[in-house]
């Protein structure tokens, strides 16, 4: 294979690729074999028909397929060959290719522009401090104290601040419509509770049973 690289600029460069007569010529019968397996032609038992008809018949075709499968290759070693290396996929124009005759064609892509680094030889590079403050150290035992944990029943007092309980739960609104719960855990002094919500369970025991009413601020969300 003949490559020659042009220079368009620091970074375009052009390189035009002749491929070998023979090469074509041998890629064209294998796609004759292919074609003569796979097209039925009128006048020929399938598979029979002879290389002459279907270089003929499928000529287009053929050839079109060549150059599918001979040009990308072909730029990848010619690049290859130059030590250069493409940003994009190279545009190729001005294809001519025929049996018998080198397929030749032209090869565009950029490439990147040689840098100089410069004296990076004075450069420093400050390492950040790896200590993990001692209130992050609490905060993530915390966290894992607290998926760990498990709920244990409390017997001998009342509900108090910080307990878990789990109720059944009717909520009725200003119209009177029902919203009912059943098995809810609440954890007494989360965000979520309504205000007035927690302090109406105070004290109560196990079994209990208590009606209450809450009035929610006017800019409650």
């Amino acid at each position: 294979m003949k490559t020659e690289f042009v220079d368009v600029n620091e970074t375009r460069k052009n390189v035009r690729v002749e491929i070998p007569s023979e090469i074509v010529d041998a890629q064209i019968d294998e796609h004759v074999r292919v074609y003569a397996r796979k097209m039925r032609i009128p006048g020929f038992r399938p598979g029979k028909a002879p290389a002459r008809v279907i270089k003929q018949r499928f000529k287009e075709q053929i050839l079109h397929d060549v150059v599918h499968d001979l040009i990308p290759p072909a730029v990848d070693e010619a690049l290859r060959e130059r030590g250069v290396e493409a940003v994009d996929t190279p545009d190729i124009r001005d294809v001519t290719v025929e049996a018998g005759q080198p397929l030749t064609f032209t090869a565009s892509f950029d490439t990147l522009p040689a840098l100089d680094p410069g004296d990076y030889a004075t450069i420093s590079l400050r390492r950040p401090s790896g200590a993990v403050p001692a209130e992050a150290v609490e905060q993530a035992l915390q966290r894992l104290r607290g998926r760990a944990a498990r709920f244990e029943p409390v017997e001998g007092r009342g509900v108090d601040h910080g307990d878990t309980v789990t109720l059944d739960l009717e909520r009725r609104d200003a119209s009177g419509a029902p919203d009912t719960h059943t098995g809810v855990s609440i954890e007494l002094g989360a965000p979520a509770n309504p205000p007035g919500f927690d302090e109406q369970l105070l004290g109560l025991e196990l079994g209990a049973t208590k009606s209450f009413t809450l009035h929610y601020p006017s800019d409650y969300a």
